[in-house]
């Protein structure tokens, strides 16, 4: 007679907001308390309790859910139990690969205990079936949630987990904003400084050296417990705060929202929607700054341009140099015997910010001429040998990925019509009888679910495809465009915007005096840095 396995539990238990928190049988404590008399009665050890309070069942990205997981990896967990299939996910494809795959493979019993699912057992068939319910259940709160938010949003109540920088919520109404005291005459200052003709980088600079905090230091100082110790500040006010705020229209008293979307249910990332899809309702709250002050401020920043001084055009170089080190553009300097860049972070905010990276005009040029006639001399020499040494150092690893892309798409396109046939095979099998009712769904509902899945790989595949596609082309046009320049002896503006993407200059922050080990990148038109 063999010996009953031991079994070290793990009671998985989560809980999201689309749940319900009216609904009792759904809490933390009901699915505790269920699965922890089940296993007593079955007299096995529960090894640990691992919860998610308000996790959406979409991702399992989870901190409980990983804590499981590298338990399992571990050895220390060789049975997972939930109330039900939902609680360990609804995304249908990732339970799936959990409960037909990740599960079996490290050799972990899996329970979902109100759907009557057992590992061990054969009768788990309805399994998929109820994760794709559960998947659909998540989809259609989704849309019933954004949808929600849309009406109120239309409504001008304001959703934001935080009020903006110089306004508060109405302590009489969460969805309204009324003005902070505190702050609010930082924001009119700000815009009031920038109509007069500073730069957001001077005033950046005097809001730092006032010791004004910054909007998220200020949201640090209001949670500050003074019995910590003093407060000390973290952040520097910076150009791209200030741009924020000139640029949000809730500042003159209109709610704007809706800016951004999560790309689907599953994949909780968030992007800009396009601004036209942006929800605005004008005069939902008192205005920090007027309309024609806000205008005269959005005004004077788009028309202010980067020009030399002494010119009435752009330095060629405008706009296409970089400091690879911080990210900020070079600035450009003329003097009585000197033309040069430094970075513009160095420039604004001294040696703690950056470092100079000091070139001059005449050696960037040189050095960017220089690498262009270097290439453009090794097409001139032996054009089928330079096409096939920019492709091969350029584009090798892309051309493996585009030939495995290829192979993967042809197969699961196969074994797609495969399942169009089996699914077919099935349904006269079951007409003429040679296929019982209760086989005939269990296969049909496998085939589909297997449907869904390639589906999905189909789409994913023929995207990389076309990208990868997408860089061959681009290989192609810098070969073309570089063929334009076979005679060139100087730059000019017209060349540069034509061949080039941007220029970057690093150095080793430990560098000083004249002789210092810079490096210069030239990312190119459709070819990038060769």
């Amino acid at each position: 007679m063999g010996t009953q396995q031991e079994y070290h539990v793990g009671i998985y238990c989560r809980l999201s907001v689309d749940d319900g928190t009216n609904n009792e049988s759904m809490s933390i404590g009901n699915q505790r308390q269920m699965l922890s008399e089940y296993v007593c009665k079955q007299g096995w050890n529960i090894e640990e309790i691992y919860i998610d309070d308000g996790w959406s069942g979409t991702t399992f990205e989870r901190p409980d859910f990983k804590r499981l997981i590298c338990d399992i990896e571990s050895g220390r967990i060789n049975l997972v139990i939930v109330k039900d299939l939902s609680r360990l996910g609804r995304n249908y494809i990732l339970c799936g690969q959990y409960t037909e795959i990740y599960f079996p493979e490290r050799n972990v019993r899996f329970i979902a205990l109100n759907d009557g699912i057992d590992s061990i057992q054969t009768n788990n068939d309805i399994a998929p079936f109820k994760n794709i319910l559960n998947d659909m259940y998540a989809k259609d709160i989704s849309v019933k949630v954004r949808s929600s938010l849309h009406a109120k949003a239309r409504r001008g109540e304001f959703l934001g987990a935080n009020a903006p920088y110089g306004y508060i919520r109405d302590p009489n109404d969460r969805h309204r904003l009324i003005i902070n005291p505190e702050v609010a005459p930082n924001i009119k200052r700000l815009f009031e400084l920038v109509a007069s003709g500073d730069s957001l980088y001077k005033t950046a600079k005097i809001f730092t050296d006032e010791g004004i905090l910054t909007p998220a230091d200020y949201i640090r100082f209001r949670k500050h417990n003074p019995a910590d110790g003093e407060f000390v500040p973290q952040y520097k006010w910076d150009k791209s705060v200030l741009n924020q705020i000139v640029h949000n229209q809730r500042y003159v008293g209109d709610m704007v929202q809706c800016r951004k979307r999560i790309q689907s249910y599953r994949n909780h990332k968030q992007v800009w929607n396009p601004k036209e899809d942006w929800i605005v309702v004008e005069g939902t709250h008192e205005g920090i700054v007027s309309k024609e002050l806000f205008d005269a401020v959005l005004k004077a920043i788009e028309g202010r341009t980067r020009i030399i001084k002494k010119k009435d055009e752009p330095h060629m170089f405008s706009g296409l140099f970089f400091c690879k080190d911080c990210g900020r553009r070079m600035a450009h300097h003329i003097h009585a015997k000197s033309d040069y860049f430094s970075c513009g972070k160095y420039r604004a905010d001294g040696k703690a910010a950056c470092s100079s990276h000091f070139i001059t005009v005449s050696a960037l040029s040189e050095i960017v001429l220089a690498d262009i006639q270097k290439h453009v001399t090794l097409l001139q020499s032996d054009e089928e040998k330079a096409v096939k040494r920019i492709m091969d150092s350029k584009f090798a690893d892309e051309e493996k990925r585009l030939s495995k892309a290829k192979r993967d798409l042809r197969e699961q396109k196969k074994r797609q019509s495969e399942l169009d046939s089996r699914i077919k095979k099935v349904y006269e099998d079951n007409v003429s009888g040679k296929l019982p009712d209760e086989l005939f769904q269990t296969f049909l509902r496998d085939y589909e679910v297997e449907k869904v899945t390639l589906k999905e790989s189909i789409r994913s595949l023929e995207d990389e495809v076309h990208t990868l596609e997408a860089v061959k082309t681009d290989a192609s046009q810098f070969i073309a465009l570089l063929r334009q320049y076979t005679d060139i002896t100087v730059l000019d503006r017209p060349t540069l915007i034509a061949l080039i993407d941007r220029i970057t200059i690093s150095e080793p922050p430990d560098s000083f005096g004249r002789n210092r080990d810079q490096t210069i990148e030239i990312h190119y038109k459709f070819a990038g840095v060769l």
